[in-house]
């Protein structure tokens, strides 16, 4: 299977792209649009098919922020665990599955399994015998852990991660490293094939800079990049 693109050059050159059954990541700072490139890594290519799990914004957040044409948006599956929160009675749609809360890791595990098996259906529908490509987005670790301790998200992550590298996915989970500290930190990243770090500093205008690192030892460094509006604009 190909490596999958993430649209920024100087880590597709370097790498060929985000190799299938990675697990990535992505450490950022506050106001620092990591939703925003966490998205736009995850978005669905041709080919691919995109879970978001989201505790950070309701479907219509993750939708709206994604900014799929109407095709792009049957490749888009969003679990949503906030709207029962506030509307206990929200039905799940094609495309969207809700959770009572982001405290139900078990709901959101069945919903995950019923979207890759719809995810199967379609891909079998579409061409013969295709193992569907999928990229999962996670919005937020940081958010998770308000809810639930360290040991149960690890737990639940632990057996995501495991179906990512089986199914030869990938899968980019967003945390605030100034919410936790470095015991989770470093627990989290026994999960992972790689980290993204996301630099603290805009300098003002708006351009942060993010360095990749993965296990395998490939190392991209001082990659500049701002947010336009839902756009992330790679700097030369």
């Amino acid at each position: 299977m190909d490596p999958f693109k993430t649209g920024i050059p100087a880590i597709d050159e370097t790498t060929g792209g985000i190799p299938p059954a990675s697990n990535l990541l992505l450490l950022a700072p506050p106001f620092a649009g990591a939703d925003r490139l966490a998205y736009f890594l995850a978005q669905p290519g041709e080919s691919d098919y995109t879970i978001v799990i989201s505790a950070d914004g309701d479907a219509l957040d993750v939708e709206d922020s994604f900014g799929l044409p109407e095709e792009g948006r049957r490749r888009l599956w969003i679990i949503d665990c906030i709207t029962r929160t506030m509307e206990p009675t929200a039905t799940d749609s094609e495309q969207v599955k809700y959770v009572a809360s982001p405290v139900d890791l078990t709901g959101m595990g069945i919903k995950f399994t019923r979207i890759l098996e719809e995810i199967g259906e379609a891909e079998a529908a579409r061409s013969a015998g295709e193992v569907p490509r999928v990229r999962i987005c996670i919005n937020s670790l940081s958010s998770f852990l308000i809810y639930s301790k360290l040991e149960a998200i690890y737990r639940f992550f632990h057996i995501l991660s495991a179906r990512v590298r089986r199914m030869n996915g990938v899968a980019i989970y967003l945390l605030n490293p100034a919410a936790v500290d470095e015991k989770t930190i470093s627990t989290l990243e026994q999960l992972m094939n790689g980290v993204v770090v996301i630099s603290a500093e805009d300098g003002g205008d708006g351009v942060r800079s993010m360095d990749l690192r993965t296990k395998g030892g490939v190392v991209v460094r001082d990659v500049r990049y701002r947010i336009a509006g839902n756009e992330l604009v790679v700097e030369s």
